[in-house]
């Protein structure tokens, strides 16, 4: 049963589910009756083909379709975001036997018509999926890696943007999952023909690199914007914040950081929109769902906890057979060095 928080235009819903009927549970959460979502229209699909999982190295073999959803924005429907469940996995001549590997979302963030599909995944390649567990890495050992994992879920919902918070509620392979998925807000004004295509997909998962070695090296976030200033689709962009200070400090000051997005030409463009975090010294003076009113801004309160990496091997297979060895990364570090609470804060309207 989903739970449900309405504050004016700001939804907040928390639901469980295992990776293989995630997309169900989601969409039987956001099209409830009373208090579904407002401000997106979501569409479930069970037969889907970007959401059959195949073996990577043997045509013809596949698995249950593991569901595709799509969410329009109501207001403005070129703001459109396919997630299509999938895993990856291989087969053996040895044994016969296709073995999983990695829970996977493939994803795609333009309103393609009629055409349901996870454009990101079918125009970049399998470097744009996002895991949700590690496997071993190596694509011949005959075993099933592919955890099924039991998460709980939180979901941020405003007209602007899609936020889902995912933690697994067991096991030992099982990612930390953090996806925005919705309209950044840009720095300085845009030109029109370019700013509306200034949305993107941002996981906990650095996006786009199909090198180990600089997965484990730099240390920020990237995700996918549907459109570069200059007008090339499908851009690279990475993304950092940080959260390390703790508040209030001195003279009750509050340090709260936004999640700032930047192209390695155009440098920062702009950040996330309504989405910033903090670090709070006294966790009870702010409990989970509390509103923090600093006169012109007012936020709704979500303590986060640890993204480390699964205890358990240090990398995941995408369904190409494509193996990494990344870190996950959403904050600026996986914990505190101070102490503290960290905590999501998600803008909301101000009573007038």
């Amino acid at each position: 049963m989903a739970e449900n928080i309405l504050l004016g235009p700001l939804r907040r819903y928390e639901f469980y589910s295992y990776c293989n009927n995630f997309i169900s549970e989601l969409h039987k959460t956001v099209t409830q009756d009373l208090y579904g979502d407002i401000h997106w229209e979501w569409s479930y699909y069970n037969n889907n083909e970007y959401a059959v999982p195949k073996s990577w190295n043997s045509t013809g073999r596949t698995s249950t379709n593991q569901g595709t959803i799509t969410a329009q924005n109501v207001k403005d429907p070129s703001m459109f975001f396919t997630i299509s469940m999938n895993f990856s996995r291989f087969y053996t001549n040895y044994d016969y036997v296709d073995y999983s590997r990695s829970y996977v979302w493939r994803v795609g963030l333009r309103n393609n018509g009629t055409e349901i599909k996870p454009d990101l995944y079918t125009d970049v390649g399998h470097m744009t999926e996002i895991p949700l567990n590690t496997c071993i890495l190596d694509g011949g050992t005959r075993s099933h890696n592919a955890v099924n994992t039991y998460y709980k879920w939180n979901l941020f919902i405003t007209e602007q943007y899609i936020f889902l918070y995912g933690e697994p509620q067991g096991g030992n392979q099982a990612y930390p999952v953090r996806l925005y998925m919705g309209r950044l807000m840009a720095l300085e004004n845009e030109d029109p023909l370019i700013a509306n295509d200034f949305v993107g997909v941002f996981s906990h998962y650095p996006l786009g690199l199909n090198n180990d070695d600089d997965e484990l090296m730099y240390r920020a976030g990237r995700g996918y914007v549907r459109s570069s200033r200059n007008g090339k689709p499908n851009s690279l962009y990475h993304f950092a914040t940080s959260s390390q200070v703790p508040s209030p400090g001195v003279g009750g000051r509050f340090f709260i950081s936004p999640f700032y997005v930047w192209h390695d030409i155009e440098g920062v463009r702009g950040e996330f929109y309504g989405v910033k975090t903090a670090v709070l010294r006294d966790s009870s003076m702010y409990p989970d769902g509390s509103i923090l009113d600093l006169g012109d801004e007012r936020y709704y309160v979500f303590h986060t906890l640890s993204q480390q990496n699964p205890p358990t091997y240090q990398g995941w297979a995408s369904t190409a057979g494509g193996f990494f060895s990344g870190q996950p990364y959403f904050f600026d570090s996986p914990l505190l060095l101070g102490g503290g609470q960290r905590v999501l804060l998600f803008e909301i309207e101000k009573e007038v």
